[in-house]
């Protein structure tokens, strides 16, 4: 192979490089945000041995989503068991990913410019598919924007899912070329659905997108293409039962039975149209951080963006929702014309149409653009470096595109540094997002628990730490987190608490929206008080549990989590054993599908002294345990059950 073919390689294998040491300072960075309860917290990816059952335990050690997404639970669990807790191993194995998606970039750009070279543009040459092949796949893993992805450790569910999702449509685009030349393709092509989707979606559920990805396509690139009629007709058949046939289900079924759709809302402060259009919005913030990567935009907590509560609440609502329904027309449009631009700006959206459509998650996360990206870089690069395009320019245009390349590894690499100081990150992120409630509330526990050299300097920190929750409850009517902060840092320091705070808080948690995050923090405020750590009444923790318990949006896991919470509160400081029982029993009646609920409940009747009636919940759940992942701490549980029972008096 020639030096001229052989280049783009050489130089793509330099980007994987210097991909590696742009990221490398943010690997020294702490776990962040929802690390704590997917990985920190989670006791069964703690493996000491590779035996199935903990392995099994860990794979299905969190319901995440539909799938549970049993692959990427199970990778964190085969990193704790080889590198430990520490954060670095976990995001190196994040960066190995990424930079394995960087091939699969590399390779399928190769394969869609390939196809739309003999189809489409034969004065497009090889030598230009490789260039511009290396441009993007470039582009693409040096992006900022894709930065959460990697030091954002549980993000490993977006990456696995996009690694599977490239590959599947590495080896669909590879079969159909198979077939354009004459040769036997459906091998590759049925493993492109029936291998990789499965191991796209136990993921994370974005890799369902997989066979849509496939039919774009064929809409965009490949018209359905092949030498032979039947070949042309089971095409047809195959994308039509696999993608068409299921999103017309869906959406009947949507229409008539909302209430799958509905029923996240109930935590949330925004209805299904209210984030329908503000998606809208944020559909072209994302557009405008992937050519423009301000990095005074990018961050963790995108939770200041106004919801639009209307098509003129704010105004830009409007223009947005008409300019996203235009980008899609003129997508289609441009099909025939220009095949690459429809490509890469449907992929844009089609890879944004689970997370930033209907389903009722929270509004922004720059992970969400990993792999639809992928279609915007390759609209850019591709004209940027198209020789047939305005020809006069084409010096200047490879020029930018260079320029463009090296600030995005510059604004990485800077993002990187940032990401490694725990404490830095949390003040920037407040710095670049005032109006940020989450950002407002991690600055507020850093000053809280900073370790301060004299009494003075404590006093500082504390009214830093004040200030900042106070903030955070101001930011919002309806969140809790700023009021529990500040309940909790006077609590610890044996300050007062003001009532207003009880007061307000109390309102919030039984009239509001429940938060998931709300639940976890009354625990700990709980646990707080009875281990004898925190100062705060009683009877106020008393009002605040039963004010959430008075939600009626507060159900299932969440309000198991309280009824336990108010159990603990019962026993181990009221000392009511009756009282206590009876809370347990409906924190059991709230999620009793849940193995870990019933194992709590096991655990506390063995902490009134209940061992038999311990044993006959061991019972029921071995029954339930049909994979048999709760195995081995069942056995524990029923020893111990049985030590009980022969020291009982």
């Amino acid at each position: 192979m020639s030096r001229r073919h052989t280049l783009p390689v050489f130089l793509f294998a330099c980007s994987l490089v210097l991909a590696f040491f742009c990221f490398r300072p943010g690997l020294q960075g702490p776990f962040l945000f929802d690390d704590t309860i997917n990985i920190i917290e989670n006791a069964y990816l703690k493996i000491n041995t590779l035996d199935t059952a903990s392995l099994k335990a860990a794979a299905f050690s969190m319901g995440n989503g539909i799938s549970g997404r049993p692959l990427s639970m199970a990778s964190f669990a085969l990193d704790y068991y080889f590198n430990g807790s520490e954060p670095y191993g976990f995001k190196l194995t994040n960066l190995v990913i990424h930079l394995l998606n960087g091939v699969c970039i590399f390779v399928l750009t190769t394969l869609v410019l390939e196809i739309h070279r003999r189809r489409h543009a034969p004065e497009f040459s090889p030598d230009r598919v490789r260039w511009v092949s290396l441009a993007v796949a470039s582009a693409w893993l040096l992006h900022p924007l894709n930065l959460t992805s990697v030091l954002y450790v549980v993000q490993r569910m977006a990456s696995l899912s996009a690694l599977f999702t490239l590959l599947g449509l590495i080896t669909y685009l590879y079969g159909r070329r198979r077939q354009l030349d004459g040769h036997a393709g459906w091998g590759w092509i049925l493993a492109g659905f029936f291998l990789f989707t499965p191991l796209a979606v136990l993921s994370k559920e974005n890799g369902a997108l997989l066979p849509a990805f496939m039919l774009l396509t064929e809409v965009a690139l490949l018209n359905f293409q092949a030498p032979a009629m039947r070949t042309r007709l089971m095409l047809t058949a195959l994308l039509a039962t696999t993608v068409v046939l299921p999103a017309i289900v869906l959406a009947v079924y949507s229409i008539y039975k909302p209430a799958w759709l509905l029923v996240g809302y109930s935590i949330r402060d925004f209805t299904l149209p209210e984030r329908l259009m503000t998606e809208a919005r944020v559909l072209w913030f994302y557009l405008r951080l992937i050519i423009v990567p301000d990095i005074s935009q990018l961050g963790l907590q995108h939770d200041d963006i106004a919801i639009s509560r209307g098509l003129l609440a704010p105004y830009s609502t409007l223009f947005a929702s008409i300019g996203i329904a235009l980008l899609a027309g003129v997508a289609v449009l441009l099909r025939k014309r220009h095949p690459i631009a429809a490509f890469g700006i449907l992929f844009f959206l089609l890879g944004h149409s689970i997370e930033s459509s209907v389903i009722a998650l929270e509004i922004a996360h720059e992970h969400r653009n990993y792999l639809p990206i992928y279609g915007i870089l390759l609209v850019v690069f591709y004209y940027l470096l198209s020789p047939t395009w305005y020809k006069d320019t084409l010096r200047l245009r490879q020029l930018l595109a260079l320029i463009l390349v090296l600030i995005f590894g510059a604004v990485t690499s800077i993002r990187a540094e940032q990401w490694a100081d725990p404490n830095g990150l949390k003040l920037m992120e407040v710095t670049h997002h005032p109006d940020s409630l989450r950002a407002n509330a991690d600055v507020a526990y850093i000053y809280a628990f900073l370790p301060a050299f004299s009494p003075e300097q404590a006093e500082e920190y504390y009214r830093f730490a004040l200030s900042y929750y106070q903030k955070a409850a101001d930011l919002s009517p309806t969140d809790t987190s700023g009021l529990l902060g500040l309940i909790g840092l006077n609590a610890m320091r044996g300050k007062p608490i003001e009532e207003r705070w009880v007061r307000e808080l109390e309102y919030r948690l039984e009239h509001r929206p429940f938060a998931p995050a709300a639940a976890n923090s009354l625990m700990h405020l709980e646990k707080c008080l009875t281990k004898g750590i925190c100062r705060h009444s009683p009877q106020d923790m008393a009002r605040l549990l039963q004010a959430a318990l008075r939600n009626p949006t507060l159900y299932g896991n969440g309000r198991s989590s309280m009824q336990f919470a108010w159990s603990n509160l019962l026993f181990l400081t009221f000392h009511d054993r009756d009282a206590a029982l009876k809370a347990a029993h409906k924190a059991m009646e709230a999620d009793p599908a849940d193995p870990d609920t019933r194992i709590t409940f096991i655990k506390f009747l063995l902490n009134l002294g209940k061992p038999d009636d311990a044993k006959k919940q061991i019972v029921q759940l071995r029954q339930l345990d049909d994979m048999k992942i709760y195995g081995d701490q069942l056995d524990e549980l029923e020893k111990l059950a049985t030590m009980l029972n022969q020291t009982a008096p």
